[in-house]
């Protein structure tokens, strides 16, 4: 009797030595995670008129009857995703697009789930009639914002739209390294992708000036570039304007873009008349991904995040698409026609 009570308490003892051997080693390897998502939420507007933005569209009692209760569920939506890609541990920088001001990031924090999880803003208002704006919100525990800054993107042509200024925050990781982090919501193709395209090189030679300083007062920089460009990573403005090299064979470029290989895949975020293809895309410094010391990420780590929750079927094209909020002017009750992406950056 005594021998069994013995040996019961020594598989208790080595279980518990095993789970607690295994949940340190998890906690580890969670500590040197640092988690990057950006999230186009398509047209996250409050309920509230600003007179000096086109914003009727997205308002009770407009076509689309923009109510408080259609935004909480859009908010609460928001944070599911979010929740979903953080699993055991929440993404600890996350960036927008499609965001009318910094009060939808404030009610974001406020009236979801993710009230607990510490975060904070960084926002600018951009230029952009509709005024939607790109956005940032962080881990106040994992990333201390250091600086930040909104860059306009100018056209040559003055009589052009003004389009969203590019979001740059400066932080520090955990392990003291410092990340550039760029937020970019590119011109749109509405009106034609040859037609837009001059629009979008604009965008990305300021990108590429950006990062072109960045990398002059330090080779070395940790820079991540996140957003919606409205272009593929075979396109000019990604290619050849701000030359974004698809793969780790080329010791010439200084960035990388890591949705490339997936791209190549048939595998996207987005979805355009039954194809889908990535125009919101992940790229880093060379100082990234080819082995800094105290910062290191692989093509392998950025993905997109396609839960079955997120898809519907489209009935035109017979396949799946992101589930939306509207269809049209029909409301849905969906999330964004964009699906988000994300990538795990390891730091030593």
């Amino acid at each position: 009797m005594k021998k069994t009570i013995i040996y019961s308490i020594t598989i208790l003892l080595a279980g518990f030595v095993s789970a607690f051997t295994l949940n340190s080693a998890t906690d580890k390897k969670n500590a040197n995670r640092f988690r990057v998502m950006f999230y186009n939420v398509e047209n996250l507007y409050d309920t509230e008129n600003d007179p000096n933005i086109d914003d009727e569209e997205f308002l009770p009692g407009s076509e689309s009857n923009w109510t408080n209760e259609r935004l909480n569920v859009k908010l609460a939506n928001i944070a599911q995703v979010i929740k979903a890609v953080g699993r055991e541990n929440m993404p600890d920088v996350i960036g927008f697009s499609e965001i009318e001001n910094k009060k939808v990031l404030e009610y974001l924090l406020a009236k979801t789930d993710l009230n607990k999880d510490g975060y904070s803003i960084v926002h600018y208002d951009s230029p952009d009639k509709r005024g939607i704006d790109v956005g940032l919100i962080y881990r106040k525990d994992r990333f201390k914002v250091i600086n930040s800054k909104k860059i306009p993107v100018i056209f040559p042509d003055t009589s052009e739209r003004p389009t969203r200024d590019i979001l740059y925050v400066k932080g520090e990781l955990p392990n003291k390294s410092v990340l550039h982090v760029l937020v970019n919501h590119w011109p749109s193709r509405s009106g034609g992708q040859p037609e837009t395209e001059p629009k979008r090189i604009q965008a990305a030679k300021k990108a590429r000036h950006i990062c072109d300083s960045l990398q002059a007062t330090d080779k070395n920089a940790n820079i991540i570039l996140i957003g919606d460009f409205n272009d593929y990573p075979t396109d000019k403005s990604i290619t050849e304007i701000l030359a974004a090299v698809g793969d780790t064979t080329s010791k010439t470029g200084n960035l990388y873009d890591l949705m490339t290989w997936q791209n190549a895949k048939g595998k996207g975020s987005h979805q355009y008349r039954g194809e889908w293809g990535f125009l919101d895309q992940i790229i880093v410094s060379a100082a990234i991904i080819n082995g800094n010391k105290n910062l290191k990420t692989y093509f392998n780590q950025a993905t997109v995040f396609k839960a079955d929750f997120l898809i519907e079927i489209n009935e035109k094209f017979k396949n799946e698409q992101p589930k939306r909020t509207y269809g049209g002017k029909n409301y849905i009750g969906g999330y964004s026609d964009h699906l988000p992406v994300y990538v795990d950056l390891w730091m030593n």
